[in-house]
């Protein structure tokens, strides 16, 4: 592999070790700060990805300027400065929970923005795959691990100190995103924002019609509440971080596993087949868990999660690298694209924390069971959409070869 190829694998690894840690433990802190208040955490979510949407549309001019490395180390700074803030506030941030939720919506929308642009562009085709699948099993390598050490340092010192080792590595990322080489084109094509007529491409083309369709389902669900549903539910049954991070710990490992089954198929057939199987699978779990919830339901739910739900997010993951460097997308409207891929993620990531936000109200654990299946339903519509979206594909590249 490049070394730049090699540098966003280790900072995409790092990115998703600082996730953990502002994702379930974040989660579990304000849920205990709160006095077991959803709703703090649901306006979180919320305001962030509001912010987020409003953000992609500021900073797509400049980014259509091929200002993509300096937006993406302003975002990695806005995240140290998001865990800074985490720090100097304390549990006294339930107060100023919209000022969390704007800053994370401003951090990760202009470093990830930028790192999605990256991948597409920095990454060549013949090594996308591999990029996907290295990056998948680096980080749940990293989530295996980390989630265990973070909730033995919570419960052992405080969520305070974390936070101050969690802010070392976020400088750690601020160092090396200084060594990724990016060279812009002397000409661009078109360099002026046109958001307007690449939304008259969706009516016209089936394909991008579908693919912003997964985008849209995967905000609500995988992408959406449903993580943040299934914490909580571990955090009201266990009610300890050491047991939430060693539930997340064996979660992430297993999906190891799946990453490996995963890169060794090739055949359209039998990734078709494996996406029914895990689709099936994860919803019949699902539904099991609402009528029999128990510890052990809860952990076997997220073991079979973790294993299945690899299997979709690798698939969707890869087919968007290369539907975004395909004969559809190109320099001219890679931006546009990026801008509305965000818009419909975050447009199913709001209603699924509003969702959330109105299971709160009632604060009953067999709300947030529902809620679940819910969710996870909308990974069955995704993996129907995806499945037709990853045969096109297939057909396209098998044309373009002949």
């Amino acid at each position: 592999m490049k070394k730049n190829t090699k540098l966003l694998l280790v900072i995409n690894t790092i990115r998703k070790i600082i996730e953990i840690f502002l994702g379930p433990f974040l989660t579990a802190y304000l849920f205990k700060v709160a006095v077991d208040n959803i709703q703090i955490i649901s306006i979180y979510n919320i305001f962030s990805y509001i912010v987020i949407a409003i953000v992609s549309l500021m900073i797509g001019r400049i980014l259509k300027k091929k200002y993509e490395m300096q937006v993406f180390r302003f975002g990695i700074i806005s995240e140290f400065l998001q865990l800074l803030i985490l720090i100097i506030f304390g549990e006294n941030i339930v107060n100023h929970i919209w000022i969390l939720g704007i800053i994370s919506g401003i951090a990760v929308e202009t470093w990830s923005f930028p790192l999605n642009l990256f991948s597409s562009t920095l990454v060549s085709n013949n090594e996308k795959n591999s990029y996907i699948v290295y990056r998948t099993m680096f980080t749940n390598l990293s989530k295996g691990l980390v989630p265990f050490l973070l909730g033995t340092i919570i419960s052992i010192k405080s969520f305070e100190i974390t936070a101050i080792i969690i802010l070392m590595l976020s400088i750690l990322q601020i160092i090396l995103s200084f060594e990724l080489k990016y060279e812009k084109p002397d000409k661009q094509a078109n360099i002026k924002l046109n958001i307007i007529e690449e939304c008259k491409k969706i009516k016209e083309n089936k394909q991008l019609k579908r693919f912003y369709e997964i985008k849209f389902l995967k905000g609500i669900a995988y992408e959406g509440a449903l993580t943040t549903a299934v914490t909580l539910l571990v955090i009201m049954t266990f009610n300890s971080d050491f047991s939430l991070g060693i539930i997340t710990s064996i979660t992430y490992l297993l999906a190891i596993t799946s990453s490996y089954i995963y890169k060794s198929i090739n055949n359209i057939k039998k990734i078709k087949l494996l996406l029914i199987i895990s689709c099936t699978i994860m919803f019949i779990t699902s539904i099991f868990l609402v009528f029999v919830t128990n510890r052990y339901t809860i952990i076997a739910y997220n073991i079979i999660f973790a294993f299945f739900l690899q299997f979709v997010r690798i698939t969707e993951e890869a087919q968007t690298l290369k539907f975004t460097n395909s004969n559809i997308i190109d320099d001219s409207n890679r931006v546009e694209t990026y801008i509305l891929l965000e818009f419909f993620l975050n447009a199913g990531r709001i209603i699924s924390y509003s969702l959330l936000f109105f299971v709160g109200i009632y604060n009953k654990l067999y709300l947030i069971e529902i809620t679940i299946v819910l969710l996870v339903l909308s990974i069955v519509f995704e993996t129907i959409n995806l499945i037709k979206f990853t045969k096109v594909q297939q057909q396209n590249n098998t044309q373009s070869k002949k």
